[in-house]
């Protein structure tokens, strides 16, 4: 849906749950159109503006959230998915959350958007677990130098994943 996308706000039998710039609003599912088949699945949304700071570290990407079944976003956000369930969307935020995830989106990100493009070179995982720093620097075997380089870089992201 365009970002500019305004839908009611008083939800009625059956509406999709829209996400939008400052809110949530509802719409019937006859009135959107869902190429991708992901109303009905578990998924995450990404905010598609993140901070275009240049001071160190950076968020580089803002915080995720989960999109439950019956649910679906304007341009605002990116909709990555279908998962499973709850809990492989929350072990994909928690990926999301990872300074070795943004900072690899930030080798491809040169301003505040978020496009699709910038998660490219972003490795795929296994979602049936979480995912960690500590988990990821061993997996790829980043000598210590890295991972000080990437601190200094990336600013911690706070969750709260219900």
């Amino acid at each position: 849906l365009d970002s500019i996308f305004k839908g009611r706000e008083i939800k009625r039998k059956d509406d999709i749950e829209i996400y939008r710039v400052g809110g949530l609003d509802f719409e019937t599912r006859n009135k959107l159109e869902d190429p991708l088949n992901l109303i009905d699945k578990w998924k995450v949304f990404i905010p598609f503006l993140a901070s275009g700071s240049d001071s160190f570290p950076h968020p580089i990407l803002g915080v995720p959230f989960i999109g439950k079944p019956g649910t679906a976003c304007t341009e605002t956000y990116l909709a990555i998915g279908p998962f499973k369930n709850s809990e492989e969307c929350k072990n994909v935020i928690s990926y999301i959350s990872t300074k070795f995830f943004r900072f690899i989106v930030l080798l491809k990100k040169p301003s505040q958007n978020a496009t699709r493009k910038v998660y490219d070179f972003v490795p795929k995982q296994d979602f049936s677990s979480k995912w960690s720093d500590e988990k990821l620097n061993k997996k790829y075997k980043l000598e210590p130098e890295d991972i000080e380089f990437i601190d200094k870089m990336i600013r911690p992201m706070d969750l709260k994943i219900d």
